[in-house]
């Protein structure tokens, strides 16, 4: 009988994105992924009591401090599920502690001045777009060389690697072997239900790099494999050219029932549109936005010079379900972020299957046990931190800005 494999998870964080994790991993076939510890700050120790009951962690193992319990738990990897200014600080601090490290997307960015505490920072995304990425960049800079340093696995969580869409795009386009020449992505709903979301300090932009890290990553990884499979090396985002806006300025101006649009931005935009132009000449055109109604949607199509891929990764009509009221569909999920259950609601079937949760797990813990990196890594994680920065100060200087190559603007 094949021994299973075991490995133990200290988590940080027991919100949306731990219990997204915690269900795949008690899911994981053949693989026993046991969360031995959780850290969250002192207000959240309810929400910890109830993660630790949901998915039978022992309570005695609840932290307050993440750094103790970093240092303290004999854990093979970290799973950091935070708002995003925490990744790279613990982040290192798990590497230095010869421990793994999953990271939820995005990696990281530009949070203000470090030495102002972060609840006193204020109007943080007024800030120089290139100031922001050369701080991003040394952020990315320290974070890899203690991840080489430790010699430990890094697993960067863009779960859209993993996307039966993606994955599937990827079986077609190599068995095809075309050349990928365009990529159409992005990532839509109505607005955050994170408080974090609004403010640049915690989460390091808006819809851009919120919910646009997902198809600016999965185009990106995209190109990179594109050049492994066809030429040995990967293709590199070389440049971009961005625009962002903010519609709540002007929607705040209409009468309620003409805005229904959830998201309350205070210093980040809520709309972006970008085009990444790849070392080879090809592009991709990523959309993400917070301004959209009828629940999230997720897309990703692929033009080839032979053949034409068509993704839906959420919403797709899979499943359809029609209620002439809300009451019906009141107690059942359908869809995230959709307004209103009346009417037809695309139903997802299985929305972590189709969103590839269980598959990026599956190959992190296995990464982890194999010492070796996962399909989506730390390459990638900083690949997309500089191409959506850029794409900031593409947005600033209204001109197509470079990718820096290294960590220098």
């Amino acid at each position: 009988m094949k021994e299973q494999k075991r490995v133990k998870i200290a988590m940080v964080g027991a919100g949306f994105a731990a219990n997204l994790h915690a269900e795949n991993y008690e899911q994981l076939p053949g693989i026993d992924a046991e969360i031995v510890a959780i850290a969250v700050a002192p207000k959240d120790i309810p929400q910890a009591d109830k993660f630790c009951e949901e998915y039978h962690v022992d309570p005695r193992n609840i932290y307050d401090d993440a750094s103790k319990m970093i240092a303290e738990v004999d854990a093979d990897v970290v799973d950091l599920v935070v708002p995003t200014f925490l990744h790279v600080p613990f982040a290192i601090k798990a590497a230095k502690a010869g421990k793994s490290i999953i990271c939820e997307k995005p990696l990281t960015g530009y949070f203000g001045d470090p030495a102002v505490p972060v609840d006193k920072r204020v109007n943080v995304g007024a800030t120089d777009k290139k100031t922001m990425l050369q701080e991003c960049l040394k952020d990315c800079d320290r974070l890899e060389r203690a991840v080489k340093d430790a010699g430990v696995t890094f697993c960067y969580a863009e779960n859209w690697c993993y996307a039966r869409p993606v994955w599937k795009a990827k079986e077609i386009v190599k068995a095809a072997k075309g050349k990928i020449l365009e990529i159409r992505c992005g990532e839509s709903h109505s607005g955050s239900h994170s408080p974090f979301a609004a403010e640049w300090k915690y989460t390091g932009g808006g819809a851009l790099i919120r919910m646009g890290a997902h198809p600016w990553g999965a185009a990106i990884h995209l190109k990179l494999w594109e050049g492994l499979v066809r030429d040995g090396r990967p293709i590199l985002p070389a440049s971009v050219v961005a625009t962002t806006a903010r519609y709540r300025d002007f929607l705040d101006s209409l009468p309620r029932d003409q805005d229904q649009i959830k998201s309350r931005p205070v210093d980040v935009e809520d709309w972006s549109t970008g085009i990444i132009t790849f070392e080879d000449g090809t592009n991709a055109i990523v959309i993400a936005s917070d301004t959209t109604l009828g629940g999230i949607e997720n897309w990703i199509n692929v033009y080839t010079s032979n053949c034409r891929i068509e993704g839906k990764i959420s919403n797709n009509d899979s499943v359809m379900a029609y209620a002439p009221t809300e009451k019906q569909f009141a107690d059942v999920y359908t869809i995230e972020k959709i307004e209103t259950k009346c009417g037809w609601s695309p139903a997802q079937a299985s929305e972590d299957w189709m969103t590839g949760y269980p598959f990026e797990l599956e190959d992190f813990v296995t990464a982890v046990v194999e010492k070796r990196q996962p399909d989506s890594n730390l390459d990638l994680a900083i690949w997309t931190t500089k191409a959506m920065y850029a794409a900031y100060l593409s947005a600033q200087e209204g001109k197509r800005v470079a990718i820096p190559k290294g960590y220098e603007v």
